[in-house]
């Protein structure tokens, strides 16, 4: 586990800037005629639920189920 540690420690360091790289991909891109769109993915248009909306999806079912029981 350490070396892989200092792996990723060493590697992350020894890597090119960002800026660097986005520069080199225009210059590429520009040579070439290309279009380069660099960015970010978009969030999901869901959202994901916490712990505390399982929670009240929790309380909520067991709400139901004893109104169901009472019922019967």
């Amino acid at each position: 586990m350490e070396v892989q540690a200092e792996f990723m420690e060493s590697s992350m360091a020894d890597s090119t800037p960002e800026g660097e790289v986005n520069s080199f991909t225009q210059q590429v891109a520009d040579d070439y005629g290309l279009q380069v769109s660099v960015g970010l993915a978009q969030p999901a248009a869901h959202a994901v639920p916490t712990k505390e909306a399982d929670k009240v999806d929790e309380d909520d079912l067991s709400r139901r189920l004893a109104e169901l029981k009472a019922r019967g």
